[in-house]
């Protein structure tokens, strides 16, 4: 018989082994239709040691993954290894072909690796590191989706890793993460993947991580600026916040006022148009948003270098001319011109520091004051409503430090975004009021404050004094230098300064590799003391790629 019940039981077995493998496939091979399966997928994830309050310091990744798990297996890579994504997406993605580049270049390092022996048993080597995209979309925004999974290996093939991610945003988030986790072999001349298999999925705390350089007072070359955005793309930091202007001087070319730049230190220590665009691409090849800062009304004395009319008088020159329509149309023209540059939807305008002196003791603008019934307060509360809606015409959100909160809060734009600098209670009143709220606070996050630990960085905790789910939701991070709290969980960064001083170190010396100078945990210590955390043995060949350097 042509069917027989030997062979019936044959085809059904099969049946059903095609149907589990089949399930399978689809519940580990990222879907690419739903968000809700990827979450799915990962939610048997375990986080390695993070739920309790012992010291974990064998993963030295930096910033911590929200949950991964770990095996006990090296992995090597091979000669031929490389970075790929799925041909079907290739067309124009610059944003993730140049990572790429990028993250081959630092894992390999252009050593020579050793031509592989015949070995018995064969080693387990990864050949390539495979990219799943969800999107092709490169639009970078606030909250753009800078989630990831990385499975090294590939549950479906042992010879390459698997990254998945919902954004080339978050690819570059999991190429960073990877990078981590090879190490050099000094000896043997090999690249390793230690604590194989590796199962991480991974997402930021806060949508906005960022660190804010001054130009105005200390002009910086552009290949430092972009130093600073490697270091702030290796650290998963997002908002390079640019506060290009100030009273010390205006080096910034607005075509619209050409005079302004006149304000600048020097001739050679200015940014032209095409210098801003270079940095906000270079910061958007590497997942960064630019946000500039123009400082009104107070921080401006610079401005009238090029237009004394924007000042109150020749010898009372900030803040800014409160009395002349000239000075709005100035503002205008900058927001203007920066709208063609500047495409992160955040626009900060200052509004701090403003001491209004100066209106009531210039003739034109203690006129002004008496002509219009405003007292010098309520002059400053119209100038930045002003500013405000300037910004707003030009598809900015504003962002004001926290000065216009505290003086009159309630007038300001539901739209604000309120910039606490100074006082632990500010941002907890901010939220309570309903205002979104970025967190700087100087006692423990201004690196001018050189005196402060890092231990005292790492401990701010950006909910301080905030307990409602909805008032935290308004605080969308924060700024300056707080590298892992504003993306690892809280049960990572509650664990203390202890907990992460094994990886800040890792990561110190990371960047040091890269050709950042990133200086030591604690200044006092000597040479002798900074013995790479991954070296438990003394006798071991292994060195990470980050330690592999000299410190001096």
């Amino acid at each position: 018989m042509l069917w027989s019940s030997k062979r019936l039981r044959k085809i059904f077995v099969i049946g059903i082994i095609a149907v589990i493998l089949s399930s399978i496939v689809t519940n580990t091979y990222w879907s690419k239709s739903s968000k809700s399966s990827f979450w799915h997928v990962a939610s048997s994830i375990t986080l390695t040691n993070w739920d309790d309050h012992s010291s974990n310091t064998s993963v030295l990744i930096w910033p911590a993954p929200r949950n991964l798990s770990q095996g006990s297996i090296l992995m090597t890579l091979s000669r031929q290894f490389s970075i790929s994504f799925s041909s079907a997406a290739r067309e124009n993605l610059e944003v993730l072909q140049a990572g790429i580049d990028r993250y081959t270049s630092l894992i390999l390092r252009q050593r020579k690796l050793k031509t592989p022996a015949k070995i018995d048993p064969a080693k387990f080597v990864l050949d390539e590191l495979c990219i799943d995209l969800k999107s092709f979309n490169q639009s970078l925004h606030l909250g753009v989706d800078e989630s990831y999974r990385l499975q090294i290996p590939d549950p479906l093939n042992s010879k390459a890793a698997l990254l998945q991610a919902r954004t080339v945003y978050g690819a570059l988030r999991g190429l960073e993460t990877f990078s981590q986790i090879c190490s050099y072999d000094v000896l043997a001349r090999e690249i390793l993947v230690q604590d194989c298999p590796w199962d991480i999925l991974d997402e930021p705390r806060f949508s906005y991580r960022g660190l804010l350089i001054d130009t105005a007072r200390h002009y910086l070359p552009l290949k430092t600026i972009e130093n600073v955005i490697d270091s702030m793309a290796y650290a998963k930091l997002n908002v390079l916040h640019w506060h290009v202007v100030d009273e010390e001087s205006f080096p910034l070319e607005i075509p619209s006022f050409p005079e302004l730049w006149k304000g600048s230190f020097s001739i050679t220590q200015r940014y032209n148009l095409d210098d801003a665009k270079a940095i906000v691409e270079y910061a958007r090849l590497r997942g960064v948003h630019v946000m500039p800062e123009i400082d009104v009304p107070g921080h401006a004395r610079s401005w009238g270098v090029g237009y004394p009319e924007l000042w109150p008088s020749e010898s009372c020159t900030t803040p800014l001319d409160i009395s002349q329509e000239f000075t709005f149309e100035v503002i205008d023209g900058i927001f203007s011109d920066l709208s063609k540059v500047f495409p992160f939807e955040l626009l900060h305008i200052g509004g701090d520091e403003v001491d209004t002196s100066c209106w009531q003791i210039a003739r034109p603008t203690n006129n002004w004051l008496v002509e219009h019934n405003f007292t010098a307060a309520e002059a400053y509360e119209f100038f930045v409503l002003q500013v405000q809606k300037l910004a707003m015409k030009h598809g900015y959100v504003p962002v004001n430090w926290q000065e216009p909160f505290e003086k009159f809060g309630q007038s300001l734009s539901r739209k604000t975004i309120v910039h606490n600098w100074w006082g632990p209670q500010i941002a907890p009143d901010v939220v309570e009021s309903g205002l979104k709220c970025i967190v700087s606070e100087q006692s423990s996050w201004y690196l001018d404050h050189i005196e402060i630990p890092w231990e005292k960085f790492y401990s701010k905790e950006p909910f301080d004094n905030i307990t409602s789910e909805i008032e935290q939701e308004l605080i969308i991070g924060g700024e300056v230098c707080m590298w892992e709290r504003l993306w690892s969980p809280s049960k990572v960064t509650s664990l203390g300064p202890e907990n992460a001083a094994p990886r800040l170190e890792f990561f110190r010396s990371l960047l040091n590799e890269r050709g950042i100078a990133a200086s030591p945990l604690h200044p006092q210590q000597t040479r002798d003391s900074l013995q790479p955390p991954d070296l438990r043995d003394s006798s071991s060949t292994m060195v990470n790629l980050s330690m592999y350097t000299d410190q001096r």
